[in-house]
């Protein structure tokens, strides 16, 4: 598949234009400077410049209450907590579990039907299978059930932003927050079959509140990526913008009761006893196949939690999902 991306100068790459809005791209001194292989990011910085991004929207689409519901991890009066990339795009090593699996399966049964075993009616699981079987199983568990990150909060009473990262607590400034849109073409995800786009939010390491960094360069923190097409990095960031700036309408419900990760029987059961647990029953593998991240944060304990400090910063502690 040939990439959409074209460079148009020395230091320019233009990506084509999605809902009325064409990005621009190029490399930073800012970013060679202070970003790991800085040299290569292509990048378009949105924030600290509160970059507003212009998209056709109809009047349904207009207040991008579709960004609540794809990232948002809870909205509270003064905070709106918003997901990163590493909990949406949770599910892929379910799918390649299944893919590998399904080769497996296609390659094991042509072996049995051409083997004198499988004609003398010797058709059980050889210990060959059941390895296969537990090591694509044990992707499958660990992608969904590794711990869940916390989200990113974007404090809109404060004008700050609190990230917890890999054992480093970040309080920033939303004046001096990082953001950017950037190419990602080599995204493993795509396996280089289509372009790829991040937004990124960069951590400075100035920030850090639990440790001293000084001497380290960023951190990236990818809030979200896309393939092919960019509206929906743009859109995000125009959700964030909008809400910590308040220059334009945003749909943003609050949360009155807590959310939980755990299976809610009463949900499923509400009911009747037997149509809930139909429901229950189709709807596992439904999630699984297309949906593995709701899957995960519906069922998954485990949780990375916020460090007693953001409490106290935000003057409540929340359930966030």
């Amino acid at each position: 598949m040939a990439s959409t991306i074209k460079k148009v100068g020395p230091n320019h790459w233009t990506a084509p234009a999605q809902y009325g809005y064409q990005p621009h791209f190029c490399v930073t001194e800012h970013g060679r400077k202070n970003y790991p292989l800085g040299a290569f990011v292509r990048e378009e910085p949105l924030q600290p410049f509160n970059k507003r991004i212009d998209l056709d929207l109809d009047e349904d689409t207009e207040n991008l209450g579709e960004f609540f519901d794809l990232f948002a991890a809870s909205g509270h009066e003064n905070f709106l907590d918003m997901r990163v990339e590493s909990v949406n795009s949770r599910g892929k090593g379910v799918f390649l579990a299944l893919f590998l699996g399904a080769i497996y399966f296609v390659c094991a049964v042509l072996v049995r039907m051409n083997s004198r075993a499988f004609a003398d009616g010797d058709t059980g699981l050889f210990w060959l299978d059941w390895t296969v079987i537990g090591v694509l199983l044990g992707i499958a568990l660990i992608d969904l059930f590794r711990p869940i990150a916390t989200p990113v909060r974007f404090h809109k009473k404060n004008q700050e932003v609190y990230v917890w990262h890999k054992g480093v607590l970040y309080q920033i400034p939303w004046q001096e927050c990082e953001i950017s849109a950037m190419i990602m073409q080599s995204n493993m995800g795509y396996g280089h079959l289509s372009d790829g786009y991040d937004l990124a939010l960069w951590l400075n390491p100035k920030h850090a509140v639990n440790k001293d960094l000084s001497d380290e360069k960023y951190r990236r923190l990818v809030l979200h990526n896309a393939a092919s097409k960019h509206t929906s990095v743009y859109g995000y960031w125009e959700y964030i913008r909008r809400y910590m700036t308040g220059d334009g309408v945003i749909w943003f419900p609050i949360s009155e009761e807590p959310r939980t990760a755990t299976f809610d029987a009463k949900d499923f059961f509400s009911k009747g006893i037997i149509l809930g647990l139909l429901f229950y029953i189709l709807s596992i593998p439904a999630l699984l196949f297309f949906k593995p991240h709701h899957l995960s944060l519906k069922f998954n304990p485990f949780r990375h939690k916020w460090p007693e400090q953001v409490h106290k910063w935000s003057s409540e502690r929340c359930n966030w999902l």
